[in-house]
């Protein structure tokens, strides 16, 4: 037991050491190497490092608290055949939070969370895209409700390229337009699960170092692998619903696709600012035993669990209002299948909607938050 204290507290006066041997030494190559732990890290940073997680932790638990209130409701009122993809949709908030508050603490496990909210995000963005789908009904439904329009293929990031303005299909929405759409947006999760396995075993075994561009790295290949992945699986993504915006109106797609979206914006966007223009230039101060890339680290992970808080919120009023069952607008703004969307009122306030049949005796469906209420015939 005395033996066991004794390694203990060498370890710890050691590490003080070492740490204190960093800080003397500026801003060497060794600082700029040198990746700390969590106590290292919340030694180094001393009370603002506190202060920091503090605020950090009470964010995530608001993060999850309103998760939580939005997934229940979503479970108890939202149509049955969007319940499944809505759920997983909104997991994306939680599961990047959480990649950011670890990140903050365990510098050195950066790169695997940064794999894992990369990965999760891929699988999300194909759940919108169902979600998307089975807001119209299905495939079939889909190329009804566009029937005479074009996809918008010259969206961005691809626009058609390299096809662009001659070869870029011009014929009306079909099925198999659709199904080329979900494989671009599919693939990219698998494309982006077998990278980073690759990745992570490259870098176990020293040949994968991140953000270096020397030509004996790793990094580099599967960074242009990763990109042109990604550029057309969110071509596909952004054709799809660029396609479906005038019509899915009323399930507030536009304010649910910005918040899904402005994810990526801050996910990879702000990543790619801050790595590649503000670190290399300077811009982000070297205070050892800290390096840039630890302060770089620090700041998009603490902006990234602020910003989805706020897009949490957003997406939790959205995703709470009613919305109707399964009735959509066609191109030529009249309501198909002879229904006739009535809304419901108690003393001036909107408490749901009432689609009739057309005809005489037909079933009267009562919807009142997303939940079917009362059917009669």
């Amino acid at each position: 037991m005395e033996l066991t204290r004794s390694t203990e507290g060498l370890q710890s006066t050691l590490a003080a050491a070492n740490l204190s041997e960093v800080v003397m030494m500026g801003c060497t190559q060794e600082v700029l190497d040198f990746e700390p732990s969590c106590m290292e890290f919340l030694e180094a940073m001393g009370t603002p490092g506190w202060v920091l997680l503090g605020l950090a932790t009470i964010a995530y638990l608001i993060l999850l608290a309103v998760f939580y209130d939005t997934v229940k409701h979503v479970i108890q009122h939202c149509h049955v055949q969007h319940k499944e993809t809505t759920a997983i949709v909104l997991t994306v908030y939680p599961v990047l939070g959480l990649c950011s508050y670890l990140g903050l603490l365990f510098q050195k496990a950066n790169l695997f969370l940064d794999a894992a909210a990369q990965l999760w995000f891929a699988f999300c963005m194909y759940q919108f895209f169902t979600m998307t789908l089975k807001y119209f009904g299905g495939e079939t439904r889909f190329v009804t409700k566009t029937s005479g329009l074009a996809l918008p293929w010259r969206s961005p990031p691809c626009c058609c390229w390299p096809c662009c303005i001659f070869l870029c299909p011009k014929e009306t929405v079909n099925k198999r337009q659709i199904r080329f759409v979900k494989i671009l947006v599919l693939q990219h999760q698998w494309v982006q699960l077998v990278l980073s396995i690759i990745g992570l075993t490259m870098w176990l075994e020293g040949w994968y170092v991140n953000m270096s561009v020397k030509p004996d790295n790793a990094y580099i290949y599967l960074y242009i692998i990763s990109t042109v992945s990604f550029s057309f699986g969110l071509w596909g993504f952004i054709v799809g619903f660029k396609a479906s915006l005038r019509q899915l109106q009323e399930f507030h797609y536009t304010p649910k696709i910005v918040t899904f979206q402005l994810c990526l914006v801050f996910l990879r966007l702000q990543t790619l600012i801050v790595n590649s223009i503000l670190v290399p230039t300077g811009a982000i101060p070297c205070l050892p035993p800290l390096s840039p890339r630890v302060f770089a680290n620090v700041i998009l992970n603490s902006l990234l669990l602020g910003q989805l808080l706020i897009l949490v919120i957003v997406a939790r009023h959205y995703y709470k209002l009613p919305t109707p069952l399964m009735v959509t607008l066609s191109p030529d703004g009249v309501v198909e299948d002879e229904k006739k969307q009535v809304p419901l009122k108690e003393n001036g306030n909107f408490k749901g909607v009432k689609v009739e049949g057309a005809k005489e005796g037909g079933p009267l469906v009562v919807q009142k938050n997303g939940l079917i209420e009362k059917t009669t015939e």
